[in-house]
């Protein structure tokens, strides 16, 4: 009986999270087209704002810790630490994991993001590249844009570009333009993204390498999904403190784009409105007619009753 419930619940939940991955919504292409698709940004839930510590969840895995002696939930209690920036108390965890179990995927590169929280970028490369050895196919082997990351960080701000970070650049026009093809785009876009929903995790504004690879995902999305998604991303890059002129380029045009949808969506809901209000009538005009009706005969029947009144009254006394 139990396994049958179960069953149920993962299937309503396998159910809950298909339609959820199938949510379409209006959407504005760099051309100026109007279509109905998901898109590649962190706007619809505000992920970017949510904060994922949690004090009492940190003292739960500290009691498992204790009492089951699980790496798993010491490790997990090291990654709240992380999430409420207690960042030294953090890599002490790692590190006691790391001499009890060596070479454990998830310690190197929690060390590794660790180090790089406490702004010790090198000893952060050097645990990251361990970690990308022993599992280059971890975070759908998007782990290569974390190095690259923290190479640009260790070389200096000159380095802080799209050329140097995915070895491409999108132009200097109101709209990003690209040599690559849309398949290598797409690629560059899917690992971007995941590395982006990482660090958003850890990293909240402002942070100038978040604004520039923000910024520079953003005209990834121009090219490969949609104008909404890199005004979306736009936005939450100047959120993190992305400014220039070319950013003020193409954060307007893609605003300009995204104002058609609005538009289109309020003619929509306008439209919506009259017609609720044209239903409503229509039902108060059924509704309303049949009682006019009997209002009418009412006062049709009023005068004929009381002259039948009258001549029963005056044959009564013709009688008498």
């Amino acid at each position: 009986m139990i396994k049958k419930i179960n069953y149920i619940l993962l299937s309503l939940l396998l159910s809950m999270l298909q339609a959820f991955a199938c949510m379409q919504e209006n959407r504005v292409l760099l051309d100026g087209q109007l279509i109905h698709t998901m898109g590649r940004d962190f706007n619809n839930e505000n992920y970017w704002k949510r904060e994922f510590g949690s004090i009492y969840h940190l003292h739960e895995l500290d009691s498992l810790w204790k009492t089951n002696k699980s790496i798993t939930d010491y490790n997990d209690y090291g990654v709240q630490l992380v999430y409420l920036k207690r960042y030294k108390e953090a890599l002490v965890v790692f590190q006691n994991i790391e001499r009890m179990s060596p070479g454990r995927y998830n310690t190197l590169a929690n060390m590794g993001t660790t180090y790089e929280l406490l702004g010790q970028d090198k000893l952060a490369l050097e645990w990251i590249k361990k970690a990308v050895a022993k599992n280059p196919k971890s975070h759908f082997g998007s782990e290569w844009f974390h190095v690259k990351i923290l190479e640009a960080k260790i070389k200096g701000p000159s380095s802080w570009n799209s050329t140097f970070l995915i070895g491409t650049d999108f132009g200097t026009d109101s709209i990003p333009k690209s040599t690559r093809s849309k398949k290598a785009l797409r690629s560059l876009t899917e690992d971007i993204f995941h590395q982006l929903l990482e660090r958003m995790k850890f990293i909240k504004p402002k942070d100038e390498m978040m604004a520039i690879l923000l910024f520079e995902y953003g005209n990834l999305v121009a090219l490969t999904d949609d104008a909404t998604s890199s005004y979306r991303v736009y936005s939450i890059a100047k959120a993190y403190g992305y400014s220039s002129e070319l950013f003020d380029k193409r954060y307007d045009y893609s605003k300009k784009l995204q104002l058609k949808i609005e538009a289109y969506e309020n003619k929509i809901s306008v439209q919506q409105e009259v017609n609720k209000n044209k239903k409503s009538q229509q039902i108060e005009v059924m509704t309303s007619a049949p009682r006019n009706t009997v209002l009418q005969l009412i006062f049709f029947l009023i005068p004929i009753i009381l002259l039948v009144l009258v001549v029963l009254l005056f044959k009564f006394r013709k009688k008498k």
